[in-house]
């Protein structure tokens, strides 16, 4: 029996079933004559199925029973690639249903170029590369991608494999292709190591993209994601300001002198149900740190204050502000899931034990194999990148101090000389800040149905039955501070009082010198106020307090951070300054920063620190904000608003007040970097 009667008598009598799984084809899509011959051809199919004679087919769609069985079986019959069988698409016009294939020997390109088509596919079918194609693919597919390596270095890598082969298997010395072309078929292998590639596509993401791409590729489009409880997950990340600013400081000849400061980092936590701002925190170092997180944090916790705007009487929108300055019961409100990415991750071991102390939330991170946030890429952040474009795009990036998305893109400016012609103030970018984000959690969201998010949280919380976790006060206020187990330091026969050594700085009591039966033991150390490092509190492993302790000179008399302290130590082991129980470290690191004859450089962290410290301190003091204080000269300001510090009378056997009496501070003129 020949083919074509085998085939016929399979047919005949079975209608449309034969067709029934084949893959459709959206008819629309084709070009007019391509729609026409393609609907010709798919009634030519239609009534052989269903055992249509030759004249009737021909009466139909103007062709013969033969012509369509041979579409049919060469076309519509033939395996795909995805698996299945052409189908219908093997009817469409001009549509390829098998590669090409040489069918003679591939001879020495033209002098055009020509002539070398299907040369790699004829070696491998050839007897000489017998069993090379296989080779070649394992080669491909199971070739590990170093870190550094691209993927342009591996396909040349690859390209050097094929090349070796083929010179052992004598293809150079008779001087077949590639070896009589131009860049020996370079481009030509290239396509086929991306073909085989395509063709394995998990292996193509692992070889590629490595473990970030196949993680991401595991996470699904969104369609089942649960949907989250008010306060069950917040995202917290840290965001780069690209903008040019400048701290005016005082000038030993009177008046004020700009300093340039290039880059600030802002962190940032937000409610993912409700996309509201709960709060940040911008930092003046470098590089973030866990005592950045922890300070976002704690603002997040405490209660919001709107400040008093120095650059705009009407900044704040209706209803601007903060969850915590909205409604009490926002006040402290605690979440149940703390998500980070893979950067912030590796800083936030000891934000961790706090969330869980605190706030009584775990720490998602993609590290953590058991967590959703294990499927996303470390950089997948949908919520929190979504508000950190819409604050650069309505805020930060419209301002002529602004560099873009890199220092090298200006924005078709100079923001050097926008800052220092404008005296664009450090200040000024404290007060934008707190008034975009306030701004933003009360405006209206298309996602939440154009809600804005503070109005979204009440929507949520007024349905939702569960009552909203607060934070302790108390654990809150302590949050950021530095925990110890010191040992007490002293010796009865020799004289010296018990003292602790704890972050490069001694401190006692008159309390401690009394109690000579602590010597030798290890007790907690905790400095609760991380902005006044001078003052820790002391208590046992069994949790009894037993006092304050005052850090000794030269660290008793201005408050500082531990960052400033660890600066200034720095700083005095290479002989940069000099340290004595007769001096005060912060006026000796302020005296450093701004001995440069150098004007043009940028503050340090450690000077710009020292300087919030003291600015906090002052208001605190005076009640009056050193942004209004800065453009008056030195000798115009008003009594009340002399910045001081901490007078060294306070005992040292008790907790500094609120308002100590104060002396002035040295003046802040410029920085140095060191």
């Amino acid at each position: 029996m020949s083919r074509r009667t085998s085939v016929r008598s399979y047919r005949l009598g079975m209608g449309t079933e034969p067709t029934r799984d084949w893959p459709s084809v959206d008819v629309d899509a084709l070009k007019e004559y391509s729609r026409a011959l393609f609907l010709r051809r798919r009634q030519g199919i239609l009534l052989y199925f269903d055992g249509a004679t030759d004249q009737q087919i021909r009466e139909g769609c103007g062709f013969g029973r033969s012509q369509i069985y041979r579409l049919i079986t060469d076309r519509c019959q033939k395996p795909h690639a995805d698996g299945s069988l052409y189908g219908w698409r093997g009817a469409i016009p001009n549509l390829r249903t098998q590669a090409w294939k040489r069918q003679t020997p591939p001879k020495p390109p033209s002098a055009s170029g020509g002539g070398t088509a299907g040369s790699l596919q004829w070696i491998f079918e050839s007897p000489q590369g017998l069993g090379l194609e296989q080779d070649f693919r394992d080669q491909i597919l199971g070739n590990k991608r170093h870190s550094l390596e691209g993927p342009r270095r591996r396909n040349i890598s690859l390209f050097k494999w094929l090349l070796d082969e083929l010179r052992t298997r004598g293809f150079e010395a008779r001087g077949d292709w590639p070896f009589n072309v131009e860049k020996l078929g370079y481009n030509t292998i290239v396509k086929f190591i991306g073909r085989v590639l395509s063709e394995n596509p998990q292996r193509q993401r692992a070889l590629l993209g490595g473990q970030e791409a196949q993680r991401k590729s595991r996470a699904g489009d969104g369609t089942q994601r649960p949907a989250l409880r008010v306060f069950q997950r917040v995202e917290c990340d840290a965001h780069k300001i690209d903008a040019r600013m400048v701290v005016m400081v005082p000038s030993p000849h009177g008046g004020h002198e700009p300093r340039k400061i290039h880059r600030l980092w802002v962190i940032v936590i937000i409610e993912v149900a409700s996309r509201a701002v709960l709060g940040y925190h911008l930092s003046l170092h470098r590089e973030c740190s866990a005592e950045d997180v922890l300070r976002a944090i704690k603002r997040a916790l405490t209660r919001w204050v709107p400040r008093e705007l120095q650059f705009s009487s009407s900044a704040y929108v209706a209803e601007a502000g903060m969850p915590s300055a909205r409604n009490d019961r926002y006040l402290g409100a605690c979440w149940d899931e703390f998500s980070v990415d893979g950067a912030m991750a590796n800083i936030c071991d000891r934000v961790e034990r706090q969330l869980l102390e605190t706030v009584g939330s775990p720490l998602l991170k993609p590290q953590d194999p058991h967590s959703y946030s294990c499927r996303r890429s470390k950089d997948d952040r949908p919520f929190i990148e979504s508000f950190f474009g819409r604050l650069a795009a309505g805020g930060f990036h419209q301002l002529s101090v602004t560099t873009g998305s890199s220092p090298k893109d200006k924005r078709g400016a100079d923001p050097d000389a926008a800052a220092q012609a404008t005296q664009f103030q450090l200040e000024y970018a404290e007060e934008l800040l707190d008034t975009l984000i306030a701004n933003y959690n009360a405006t209206p969201h298309s996602g939440l149905g154009y809600r804005s998010p503070l109005a979204q949280l009440d929507f949520l919380t007024s349905r939702s039955p569960d009552q909203i976790r607060q934070a302790d006060p108390e654990q809150v206020a302590r949050m950021v501070g530095i925990r110890k187990l010191c040992t007490v330091k002293g010796g009865v026969s020799e004289g010296r009082r018990p003292y602790f050594n704890f972050a490069n700085a001694r401190y006692s009591a008159e309390w401690l010198c009394l109690r000579t039966d602590l010597i030798g033991k290890n007790l907690w150390l905790h400095i609760e106020n991380e902005d006044d490092a001078r003052w820790a509190t002391v208590s046992t492993p069994n949790g009894e307090f037993l006092g304050a302790v005052r850090a000794a000179p030269p660290w008793h008399l201005t408050p500082h951070t531990l960052y400033m302290r660890q600066s200034i130590r720095a700083l005095d082991k290479r002989r940069l300054v000099h340290l004595s129980s007769n001096c005060d470290a912060v006026e000796e690191l302020i005296r450093y920063a701004e001995a440069s004859e150098d004007k043009k450089l940028q503050p340090h962290p450690a000077y710009l620190e020292a300087r919030r410290v003291l600015q906090m301190h002052a208001e605190r003091l005076s009640g009056q904000s050193l942004v209004a204080q800065a453009p008056q000269p030195a000798s115009s300001r008003p009594q009340g608003s002399t910045t001081t510090t901490d007078s060294a009378a306070t005992s040292a056997d008790s907790v500094p007040t609120e308002n100590p009496p104060g002396r002035p501070l040295p003046p802040m003129r410029m920085a140095r970097i060191w």
